[in-house]
């Protein structure tokens, strides 16, 4: 009984981990130059910041909306036009990922991410 409790965890840890590490459909990285370039003007690009309140007010890019992850379900509709594209900013992979999921659940199409590290759109901590 316990070698197959022990499979069973096994398994979610390894589906967990796939997961963590698997590239979200529909999310795209892009770099700095590719934002400020000359193929985004005329487009409308949101940017979603995911951090907490307190980390957003600390530093943030300007213009970006703050709707932290635990509100996200809830506010997305409200807050964010699903046509349009959302760049989201988040402390780490892990959170842009989990929002990005959120996101494509609720019909948005085009996201994008920053590829380059922390500090790449001047906020100094999310980006």
């Amino acid at each position: 009984m316990l070698w197959l409790l022990l499979a069973v965890l096994a398994a979610v840890v390894a589906w967990w981990a796939v997961r963590e590490i698997s590239p979200v459909n529909g999310l795209t990285f892009v770099s700095p130059e590719e934002l400020h370039g000359p193929d985004t003007e005329g487009h409308e690009m949101q940017m979603l910041d995911v951090r907490d309140a307190v980390d957003y007010i600390q530093h943030h890019v300007p213009g970006a909306i703050n709707i932290s992850m635990g509100r996200l379900p809830y506010v997305h509709k409200t807050q964010l036009a699903s046509e349009e594209p959302v760049l989201i900013l988040a402390e780490n992979s892990r959170q842009t990922k989990k929002a990005a999921r959120m996101l494509k659940r609720y019909g948005f199409l085009r996201l994008y991410a920053p590829q380059s590290g922390k500090g790449a759109y001047g906020c100094g901590v999310c980006c």
